[in-house]
């Protein structure tokens, strides 16, 4: 088995589309088990061994990454050996508003400021804070630019981020829109929602910012997550752009994942994807993946 990083950018149309993906790692064996539970307001029922596991293993991915942001994570790290490669570049810190918008700068000696240019320094003490924002890391490559940055979201669109752990795509999705706009991020952790409000109040101090939702929830369970964030503006059909960075594969349903993407655009919006996945790797096949791949129905 090897792992690639697969790419998508995806766009609602008013027809429906049927995407085949490779097995995840994650996939589960539906074996039937019959439990017996009975209390004083609940009848016997049937719960399958697949249903056991799925809980399981849930209740595991949860507590891991609960753990990896309370411990502090070291996602950082990952950005500055590979940030380039991941399309986390300067430039593109840039086009979000996020290199002229940190002034927690560190102070500079009389001394140093006669012998460094003071703007480069400037520039390289707001990137390394800005790295800070990646402590907690866990994703792949950035989806915000599949295919050469054609699908950037624009002033004033929403966007909706799948699975946006600690907030960092959020926040540059953020960025992107302004205060026009709007970006809902939804995870089933809680401990990294609360790492994503923190990020949003340290990073997007200045007002050119779209407002931020953090909502707690499943996103392969669509009909739960569209009817119980309405009341903070999360419902069907409310995302120009959707996007999603290394999450899909640990989904225990990947098909109802897809659906909650397409319920939540707007016709015409597009699903941003970025993840990785595990194959059998086959001699006498060729495998080309590459940025931009895109899927319509």
């Amino acid at each position: 088995f090897f792992v690639f990083t697969m790419s998508l950018s995806i766009t609602r149309l008013r027809c429906c589309y049927l995407l085949l993906l490779p097995a995840s790692a994650v996939a589960l064996t539906p074996l039937t088990l019959r439990l017996a539970v009975s209390t004083s307001n609940l009848n016997s029922y049937t719960m399958s061994k697949y249903d056991i596991e799925k809980r399981r293993y849930i209740d595991a991915v949860k507590n891991a990454y609960g753990s990896y942001v309370e411990r502090g994570g070291d996602g950082n790290e990952v950005l500055k050996l590979r940030g380039e490669t991941l399309g986390y570049t300067e430039s593109f810190f840039r086009a979000c508003n996020m290199v002229s918008m940190l002034t927690d700068y560190a102070e500079e000696t009389e001394e140093e400021a006669k012998t460094t240019n003071n703007d480069d320094k400037q520039i390289q003490l707001q990137l390394q804070s800005i790295q800070k924002l990646f402590v907690a890391f866990c994703g792949s490559g950035c989806p915000l630019r599949i295919d050469g940055d054609k699908h950037l979201p624009k002033e004033g669109d929403v966007v909706v981020d799948l699975g946006c752990g600690a907030g960092h795509d959020s926040i540059l999705a953020g960025g992107m829109v302004g205060l026009t706009g709007r970006v809902f991020g939804v995870d089933f952790t809680q401990a990294m929602l609360d790492q994503s409000q923190q990020n949003v109040d340290i990073y997007t101090k200045e007002t050119m910012f779209a407002p931020f939702t953090f909502c707690r929830g499943s996103i392969d369970d669509p009909s739960e997550l569209l009817t119980s964030h309405g009341n903070v503006g999360l419902k069907e059909g409310i995302a120009n752009v959707v996007i999603s960075n290394g999450v899909f594969n640990l989904c225990t349903n990947k098909s109802l994942a897809f659906q909650s993407a397409f319920d939540l655009l707007k016709p015409g919006g597009k699903f941003l994807l970025n993840d990785v996945c595990v194959v059998e790797e086959n001699p006498a096949v060729t495998i080309s993946c590459t940025i931009g791949d895109e899927a319509t129905s």
